[in-house]
């Protein structure tokens, strides 16, 4: 039912948007609050369901090394996923994020020294754009050229500064060359590292690969990533975690367990 609301709401603003566009940032306000107001009956729910505490935009500090598969990708906007929780296999997957085209673009151009004309992942982009395609905003060959600088810009940012989160990019006043400064919540989340937690507390790639290569490639300790997605048998091992029906030491080092005080407090630091 949310899911039908939410794409006519979201088709019906492209419309308008694109008839009149002066409406692009009141639409985008009220997107905004509807989507917020979307985690929040999710976070509602999951409150009910689980013991382990699911907090959508808390951020976790994780080792970059350690998201090195892609599982299928959910459709949809991000947020329609923020604190859910999925069984089934879709955790189950051999692509490595190291194999993608935009991570190879990267190695290339940042180690090797290779132009981004000759990578893969320039070739793959702009024909796409050429067969009529719309590729993060840019619609000709000189606009991708452009969004190219940008992400030399990241690179550089990235590399003097560390990834931050939007939160501490607002607070720092350090430009972001690709997310810009947003206001929205929902819009600076979509600018996050995103990942989600396979069955066994795997940690799979979501979205936010630019950033994510560029931390491969400077070799970062570590990133600050959210949460989409948890698989269910995870969940339950954070709910035993909790209830102190489990006492594994290895759960204590796991990012998204750290956090949890088993049968005791359960502390909640956002960063959204």
């Amino acid at each position: 039912m949310l899911e039908s609301i939410d794409s006519t709401i979201r088709t019906t603003g492209r419309r308008a948007i694109h008839r009149w566009s002066r409406l692009r940032r009141p639409l985008l306000v009220g997107r905004d609050l509807w989507a917020r107001g979307y985690v929040a009956a999710r976070s509602a729910w999951n409150d009910l369901r689980f013991e382990a505490p699911i907090d959508p935009y808390r951020i976790l500090r994780v080792d970059p090394g350690r998201i090195e598969r892609v599982p299928r990708v959910f459709p949809g906007p991000k947020y329609r996923y923020a604190g859910a929780v999925a069984g089934g296999d879709w955790d189950r997957t051999d692509r490595r994020f190291a194999d993608l085209d935009v991570c190879r673009a990267y190695e290339r151009h940042f180690e090797e020294g290779a132009p981004w004309q000759d990578t893969e992942f320039y070739d793959r982009v702009t024909a796409e754009i050429a067969n009529g395609e719309v590729r993060w905003d840019c619609s000709t060959r000189e606009e991708f050229d452009r969004r190219c600088e940008r992400l030399d810009r990241l690179y550089e940012r990235i590399r003097d500064h560390g990834v931050l989160s939007q939160a501490e990019l607002a607070r720092s006043g350090i430009d972001d060359p690709i997310g810009g400064r947003q206001r929205l919540k929902t819009e600076r989340f979509k600018h996050e590292i995103t990942i989600h937690v396979g069955r066994e507390g795997e940690l799979l790639f979501a979205d936010g690969r630019n950033r994510l290569a560029i931390a491969k490639v400077l070799d970062l300790d570590e990133v600050p990533v959210r949460v989409l997605v948890r698989h269910r048998d995870w969940q339950a091992t954070r709910d035993d975690y909790v209830s102190a029906s489990v006492t594994d030491p290895e759960l204590d080092d796991h990012p998204d367990v750290t956090y949890l005080s088993p049968a005791g407090d359960r502390p909640v630091a956002t960063d959204g």
